[in-house]
């Protein structure tokens, strides 16, 4: 009985010995991958954040200004997203104006209305934006210049 207890203990020791170089390899393994799995990781990130951006800018542009915006150019990467149409139906006013202001700066109420009904957004009227504003005073602010009410977005929602 003695030696299948010896046999055993040298088992348990060689596995020991086995699970630490395992240990040890794995540990120099992960090490060399860190850099391209964190890179990875901020390229996932980066991605997801671009794909948000483009659904935005796709229902803000709809249909027709997205087929003249990317005339000539490959469209393999729009094959993912759903139509521009769809997107434009669930576009919220208040992201749209966000939109806008991200590209402007600091715009008038009305040059905005103008430029969303140019763009074909049908619910743009001027009270339908100072509504949307107000409900959402967490991103927008208004600064007045002389008597002229200029609209434009808080520090963080510029980027």
């Amino acid at each position: 009985m003695m030696k299948l207890a010896q046999d055993i203990f040298i088992r348990f020791q060689q596995q020991l010995r086995h699970e630490c170089r395992s240990i040890r390899s794995a540990r120099q393994e992960m090490e060399q991958l860190s850099a391209a799995y964190l890179r990875y990781v901020e390229l996932e990130r980066q991605l997801e954040a671009s794909r948000h951006r483009t659904t935005i800018i796709l229902g803000m542009l709809g249909p027709i200004h997205v087929a003249e915006s990317m005339e000539g150019t490959d469209t393999d990467c729009l094959a993912e997203f759903p139509a521009p149409e769809v997107l434009r139906r669930k576009l919220r006013l208040w992201v749209a104006v966000r939109e806008c202001l991200r590209m402007v700066g600091k715009s008038k109420v009305g040059d905005i209305q103008k430029f969303l009904n140019w763009l074909g957004i049908e619910n743009a009227t001027r009270q339908s934006i100072e509504s949307a504003v107000k409900r959402h005073d967490d991103s927008f602010k208004i600064e007045k210049e002389g008597h002229e009410r200029y609209l434009t977005l808080h520090k963080e929602e510029l980027g």
